[in-house]
């Protein structure tokens, strides 16, 4: 849970982008040169026939016309290529629930396969971001409580795995994401009954969603680690709600559950298809997708009642009635004489009507946003210049909607409430950072500062390795058989390392030298993968997400007790009792020869050479087996021909071997040669033991074999 915090708190401010949309911005950066070629003509052109007195030409007008058409179209094209580029695959949201459904299961007791689907769906950056945190919820609520205990589950006749599924998929307009799992359901009538131990308003007859994702309804005796707080899914409804987004509910009794998020598709923040109007000497916009209407009102049409204050009646709706100025804290602007102006708003807290004092019109704007400080009131989302160069303020609807209604903002609200749920939920960590301000600290500030904006691109390619090292290892303890994951999990380690060497990150840089050999060694066949070296080697990948998150002050406290274990993980003698093949064994194992070496044995024996058995034990320390296997095998090789190994060659380049290695091999050397050949080579290559044994495998004689 530590590194989903982490990639919470520490948004990465540079993304990958596809070249295809680089050719395409080139392109584009073309056609404004073009553009702007053709503007400076025009220039020219009205400064002649200013000067001429004479009307424009023909030529002036086609020229007006073409380049108006290109900015419009170019604009747009920009527009779609920003938020093309700021498009991502969900998959990355989906890594970050990986290690956490995999130690809730076991924390849990639960067996439960965690099946992901639509990982190439595109969605925004900033969208798939924030729903890290509603869907670790969902997943935590299908594991703890819907799926059964695997004796609960067999008593019901299903199979003692369970099952939860992430989908995700899009249309033109929304994305959809789906959290179901096979387990109970939802029990509706102990949710009913916490409802109203908490004196929730017809809590019979509410829908079943709006209660469970009340604040603080829950129907877990007591508060755990996991569950207990009532805060989850009233957190999943306030991130929606941010996206104007919405949340069903499917669930049957010993069947399950599912819960869809609906979710629009986002367009950039910083541009924006707005309705523009005045306020009293004040210019405002407002986004067109939250307008419900622009009406010319009689002022005979506003009503005034005690309890409702003003308010008009639109569509035979009663909507409550207010000045846009007074409700942002200006004075009231001078309503108008004759028709009234009124715009009727949507928000989440619901419709509004504003007065206003003039329509200006829909206009394309780009939003430049405003710090809190510089703000006079929370519904000022930024300015933005519109047309004719006149600045004026772009509006926040839903927190404009929120203030006419007297709601306060929610935040705040929500801010507590991620921050209380992930911290409830947060098992204990990697040691944390202590505070920056020693000799070494000061040192790594200064190497930070000496790879200047090099930096920015070490820490996202060490964020990357680590991301893809825990996911390689994930997806290996699911499938232990996958050699090219293992091998992908040791390239992505050695590239972390690397990285945090050149940060000067020290100890990290030996943490992570430490994990790599414990991991090589499992890679060679010396040890044999579990369940608990697996937790071992995830425990210390989340050290490393850690350390990187606080670059350049990074922890100067080893991690004592993950050292420890690494260190006795790779002592001698558990690799010496556990490697992968057995000495005796190897020596009672034949050859498995090919036509072509039985030829080649053939061809030695002819040539008057020896053929021998040669037994190789290798005690490498530090330094790979396999490494040392091969590099001996082709040294040997340049004495005679090997014809054939155990492992095979293949498998000793792939790391698939232990320390053993037999091989059968021809030399014009007799044994004692031999032997002497084997006892210089064998400080060289970490040779331990070696044995060799003079063998005819085939009679040669008179010509016949």
């Amino acid at each position: 849970m530590t590194e989903i915090a982490t990639q919470q708190t520490r948004t990465l401010d540079r993304m990958q982008v596809r070249i295809a949309h680089l050719d395409t911005l080139l392109s584009l950066a073309g056609e404004v040169i073009i553009t702007a070629a053709n503007l400076q003509d025009l220039e020219r052109r009205a400064g002649g026939h200013g000067a001429a007195g004479t009307t424009t030409d023909s030529a002036s007008l086609h020229l007006i016309k073409t380049c108006n058409q290109s900015t419009r179209r170019i604009s747009q094209e920009l527009h779609d290529l920003v938020m093309a580029i700021r498009l991502v695959e969900i998959d990355e949201t989906y890594r970050l629930l990986r290690r956490p459904a995999r130690d809730l299961c076991r924390n849990l007791g639960r067996d439960a396969e965690i099946v992901l689907k639509g990982e190439d769906v595109l969605i925004d950056k900033a969208l798939a971001e924030h729903l890290v945190d509603p869907l670790l919820h969902l997943l935590r609520n299908a594991i703890d409580h819907g799926i059964e205990s695997p004796i609960d589950r067999k008593r019901a006749g299903k199979p003692l795995q369970g099952r939860v599924s992430i989908s995700a998929s899009d249309s033109e307009h929304e994305t959809v994401i789906t959290v179901a799992d096979d387990g109970a359901g939802i029990d509706e009538a102990a949710v009913r009954q916490a409802a109203r131990k908490l004196a929730v308003p017809d809590a019979d007859t509410r829908p079943l969603l709006e209660l469970i994702c009340r604040p603080g309804l829950t129907t877990a005796d007591q508060v755990t680690g996991t569950s207990g707080r009532g805060v989850g899914l009233d957190l999943v409804h306030t991130v929606l709600d941010e996206f104007d987004g919405e949340l069903s509910l499917d669930t049957a009794p010993g069947q399950g559950s599912s819960f869809t998020l609906r979710v629009p598709k986002l367009r950039a923040v910083n541009i924006i298809d707005a309705l523009t109007l005045r306020a009293a000497s004040n210019l405002y916009a407002l986004p067109i997708d939250k307008v419900i209407a622009n009406l010319g009102l009689d002022p005979a049409d506003v009503n005034t009642a005690f309890d409702r204050g003003r308010h008009i009646t639109y569509q035979g709706r009663i909507i409550p009635l207010h000045d846009l100025e007074t409700v942002l804290g200006e004075p009231a602007a001078t309503t108008p004489a004759g028709t009234l102006p009124v715009i009727i708003l949507h928000g989440r807290a619901g419709d509004v009507a504003f007065i206003v004092s003039e329509f200006l019109g829909p206009q394309k704007l780009v939003n430049i946003p405003l710090d809190a400080g510089l703000r006079h009131h929370a519904a000022v989302a930024g300015t933005a210049v519109f047309t004719g160069g006149k600045l004026g303020l772009t509006i926040d609807v839903d927190t404009l909607v929120a203030a006419a209604m007297g709601i306060q903002p929610e935040a705040a609200t929500a801010q507590a409430l991620v921050a209380a749920a992930t911290e409830a939920a947060r098992p204990s960590s990697p040691p944390q950072a202590p505070d920056a301000g020693s000799a070494d600290d000061v040192g790594r500030r200064r190497n930070a500062s000496a790879l200047g904006d090099d930096v920015g691109s070490l820490h996202h390619e060490l964020a990357a390795s680590l991301a893809e090292l825990q996911d390689a290892l994930l997806t290996l303890e699911q499938n232990p058989d996958l050699q090219d994951e293992l091998n992908r999990a040791f390239r992505r380690l050695h590239a972390a390392k690397g990285h945090f060497s050149v940060l000067e990150a020290d100890l990290q840089a030996a943490f992570a030298h430490q994990l790599e050999t414990a991991l090589d060694y499992l890679r060679a066949g010396r040890l044999a993968m579990t369940s608990e070296r697996m937790d071992l080697l995830l425990d210390g990948v989340s050290y490393l997400i850690a350390s990187a998150a606080t670059l350049p002050a990074a922890p100067d406290t080893p991690p004592t007790e993950l050292l420890a274990q690494l260190q006795e993980l790779t002592d001698s003698d558990t690799v010496a009792a556990e490697d992968g093949l057995d000495y005796a064994a190897l020596v009672r194992q034949p050859f498995d020869l090919t036509p072509t070496a039985q030829l080649q044995v053939l061809s030695a024996l002819k040539r008057g050479e020896r053929t021998y058995e040669t037994y190789l034990e290798f005690d490498p320390g530090r330094q790979p087996a396999f490494l040392a296997a091969y590099l001996l095998l082709r040294r040997v090789g340049k004495t005679g021909k090997i014809l054939a190994t155990l492992p095979s060659v293949a498998d000793i380049e792939q790391g698939r071997c232990g320390r053993e290695v037999k091989i059968l091999w021809a030399t014009p050397i007799r044994e004692p040669e031999v032997d002497a050949l084997l006892e210089r080579l064998a400080p060289l290559y970490h040779l331990g033991e070696h044995r060799s044994i003079p063998t005819t495998i085939f009679a040669y004689k008179d010509g016949v074999g």
